[in-house]
Parts: structure tokens; C-alpha cells; sequence
């Protein structure tokens, strides 16, 4: 199980759990808005490490191993940094999960 799988049936079991709390009820909508951006922030990462992915197709196609560092995403950023970031995000919310039996301990380090 990756942690993008992981992540997507953690926030399912919190999304139903919210909604099971009768609407009206104090902390029901935050609970919900919250499931949303924690969705946001998983799509995010695969959306970042897609374009990663892209970006290094081209030189790993023409062989080019040692342009690899060159490679650009979006506005010309560091593609590495930027999905490093985007790691770091899923790393903490599956942390939040961490007595979980499916939880993986190498999403720690």
C-alpha cells in the first residue's frame, strides 16, 4: 500500500464518519472542510510527482543522465524541492494515523 492509498482510505473512514454526525452539529461541517483540504494536499503531491515524472522522461529518453538535475517543471522551478514539499505534506498526515495497523513506519524517516 502506498502512502497515497493509505491517505485516500483514512480520510474515506473519517469522511463517513463526519458524515454520520447529524447536520448542525458543532465541529461536523470543520470535520468535513478538513477531510477537503487534506485531499487537496494528497492530489497536490501525485500532481507534483506526475510532473517530475514527465520532466525526466525527455532526458532519460535522449540519455541524458547528467542533465537530471537540470530538469524543470511549471515556472521553471526546482521540480525536486517542489516535490519534496509535496512529500513532506503526506509524510505529517499520515502521521496522524500512526496507531493504524496498515500505517508504514518508513513514512517516518
Amino acid at each position: 500500500m502506498t502512502i497515497v492509498e493509505f491517505l485516500n482510505a483514512r480520510l474515506d473512514e473519517d469522511e463517513r464518519a463526519s458524515e454520520a454526525v447529524p447536520a448542525g452539529t458543532r465541529g461536523r461541517d470543520r470535520a468535513l472542510a478538513e477531510v477537503a483540504a487534506k485531499r487537496k494536499i494528497v492530489r497536490g503531491y501525485v500532481e507534483a510527482h506526475r510532473a517530475g515524472m514527465r520532466g525526466l522522461e525527455p532526458l532519460v529518453a535522449a540519455g541524458a543522465a547528467g542533465a537530471l538535475t537540470e530538469a524543470r517543471i511549471g515556472d521553471g522551478g526546482d521540480p525536486w524541492s517542489e516535490l519534496l514539499a509535496w512529500r513532506l505534506a503526506v509524510k505529517y498526515l499520515a502521521g496522524v494515523y500512526r496507531t493504524h495497523p496498515e500505517y508504514d513506519r518508513s513514512w517516518e524517516g
